[in-house]
C-alpha cells in the first residue's frame, strides 16, 4: 500500500506515453489528430488522479516536466517536418559561387587551424575526408530520389550510392522490411580510381517525416525527462531512480529494434569486406542513432548536431564509455537540440553559427556553410554552390558577395 501511489504514477505515465506514440502513428498523415493527441493527453493530466492530497503536487510537477519534454522535442521535430517532405531543394536565381581553399580559421601555411579544420579521416587508399565532407553527405540524404543522386554527383563526385532504405516509401514486404524498424539510412562507397575506393560511409537521415518526429520522442524522451527532473532537488532523485530501474531498462532495450537494420548491415559488411574503412554519420536524430550504432559495432561515428546519447546508451544496455573514442559530434553554437536529451559522452567539436541563434543553427545546410566559412573548401575542383545555399556566410567575403549580388557585411 505504501508504494501504491507511486505505482499509479508510473503506470499512468507508461500507458499515456504508449497512447501518445500509438495514436500519432495511427493518425492520418494530413489529419488534425496527429497534432491534437498530445494536447488531449496533457489536458487529461496523463490520467493522474488527485484523490490523495499529498499526491497533487507530485502529479502536477511530474505532468509539467513530462509536458515540457514533449513540447521541446515535438516543437523541434515539427519544425523539421514543416520544411516540406521530399521535394527537391529549390534555390532562387541562377548565380553560383565557390568557397576559397582556406577559411577564417584555416589561413594556410604553418598557421594554426581550429580543431574543426584540422580533423581528417583516412579512407584507406591515401585519401581523406574532412568534416565538411560528412556534412555534405548529411545534406544530400534529405533529398528525394533523383535529386539525391544529382547533388551527390555535383558535390561528392568521388562517391556513389550503393544502398538506401527509405521509410517514407512504406513497408509492403515484411521479409525485406521490418515494420518495427523506423530508421532511414544510405550507404556511400568510394568510386574505383579515386583515393576513396576502399571506404564506406553509412549516413542516417535525421527528422524529415512525421514517423521520425515520433522516433525522436520514442528514443530521447526518457533521457530528456531525466535531464529536466535532475534540476529539481526533491523530485529529481525519485524520477531518476525509477527511470534507471531494471524494469525501465528491460522495457527500453527493445528500442534497439528501431534501428536494427543498420546494425545488421554494418556487422555483415564488416565480415564480408574486412579490408574496407567504415564510418557512420548522421545529423540530429540520425546523428544520435549513428553514435549508438557506433558503440555497438565498433565503427567510428562523425555526427552533426546529434542529441546527447550517454543516458540513452545506458538504458539500451550499451557501454557509454565507447563513445569517448569512437564518436565525434560537431555542434554549432546556440544549437538547442544537442543538449536536450542529456550528456553527450563523445568528443564535441564546437563551430560558429552565422545563422540566427536557435533552430536555424540546427539546420544541416547552415552547418555545411559554417564549416566552409571556417575551414575553406579542400575539394578539387572547389564545389559549386548556388548563391541561395548560404547567403549569411557569403556576406563576409566581399568578392563572393559581389558574384551573388549581395551587400558585403
Amino acid at each position: 500500500p505504501d508504494y501504491a501511489p507511486w505505482v499509479h504514477v508510473a503506470v499512468s505515465f507508461v500507458f499515456s506515453l504508449i497512447a501518445v506514440v500509438s495514436g500519432m502513428m495511427l493518425a492520418a498523415n494530413d489529419g488534425v489528430m496527429f497534432f491534437v493527441i498530445p494536447s488531449i493527453v496533457v489536458m487529461t493530466h496523463f490520467c493522474l488522479q488527485r484523490r490523495l492530497e499529498y499526491m497533487q503536487s507530485v502529479a502536477a510537477v511530474f505532468t509539467v516536466l513530462f509536458a515540457l519534454v514533449i513540447s521541446w522535442f515535438f516543437s523541434l521535430s515539427f519544425a523539421a517536418t514543416a520544411k516540406g517532405e521530399f521535394g527537391p531543394t529549390q534555390y532562387p536565381g541562377d548565380l553560383n559561387f565557390t568557397f576559397p581553399h582556406f577559411g577564417t580559421r584555416n589561413p594556410g601555411g604553418n598557421s594554426f587551424q581550429s580543431p574543426a579544420c584540422a580533423a581528417s579521416y583516412a579512407t584507406g587508399a591515401g585519401g581523406k575526408l574532412k568534416l565538411v565532407d560528412f556534412a555534405f553527405f548529411n545534406k544530400i540524404v534529405y533529398e528525394p530520389e533523383g535529386s539525391l543522386e544529382a547533388m551527390l554527383d555535383l558535390w561528392m563526385p568521388d562517391w556513389h550510392l550503393v544502398k538506401q532504405q527509405r521509410r517514407e516509401a512504406g513497408c509492403v514486404d515484411p521479409e525485406r522490411c521490418n515494420v518495427v524498424d523506423w530508421a532511414t539510412w544510405f550507404v556511400f562507397d568510394g568510386k574505383v580510381g579515386t583515393k576513396h575506393e576502399n571506404a564506406t560511409v553509412l549516413t542516417v537521415r535525421g527528422t524529415k517525416t512525421k514517423l521520425e518526429a515520433v522516433f525522436d520522442l520514442d528514443l530521447w524522451a526518457v533521457a530528456g525527462l531525466r535531464n529536466v527532473a535532475s534540476q529539481f532537488a526533491l523530485l529529481g532523485p525519485v524520477v531518476n531512480s525509477f527511470l534507471v530501474s531494471g524494469i525501465v531498462g528491460v522495457w527500453y532495450r527493445h528500442k534497439k529494434d528501431r534501428y536494427r537494420s543498420i546494425v545488421k548491415y554494418m556487422q555483415l559488411r564488416k565480415i564480408l569486406e574486412p579490408h574496407r574503412v567504415y564510418y557512420i554519420s548522421g545529423h540530429s536524430l540520425g546523428g544520435g542513432l549513428a553514435n549508438l550504432v557506433s558503440t555497438e559495432v565498433s565503427v567510428p561515428a562523425v555526427t552533426l548536431s546529434a542529441p546527447g546519447v550517454q543516458q540513452t546508451a545506458q538504458l539500451l544496455g550499451l557501454d557509454p564509455v565507447r563513445l569517448e573514442y569512437l564518436a565525434v559530434n560537431v555542434i554549432p553554437r546556440t544549437d538547442p537540440v544537442p543538449y536536450g536529451a542529456g550528456s553527450q559522452g563523445c568528443i564535441v567539436i564546437p563551430i560558429d553559427c552565422t545563422a540566427n541563434p536557435g533552430d536555424d543553427c540546427h539546420r544541416v545546410f547552415n552547418t555545411v556553410c559554417s564549416l566552409l566559412d571556417e575551414c575553406g573548401d579542400h575539394a578539387t575542383p572547389p564545389r559549386t554552390l548556388p548563391c541561395g545555399f548560404c547567403p549569411k556566410e557569403l556576406s563576409k567575403w566581399p568578392s563572393l558577395a559581389a558574384l551573388c549580388n549581395l551587400t558585403p557585411a
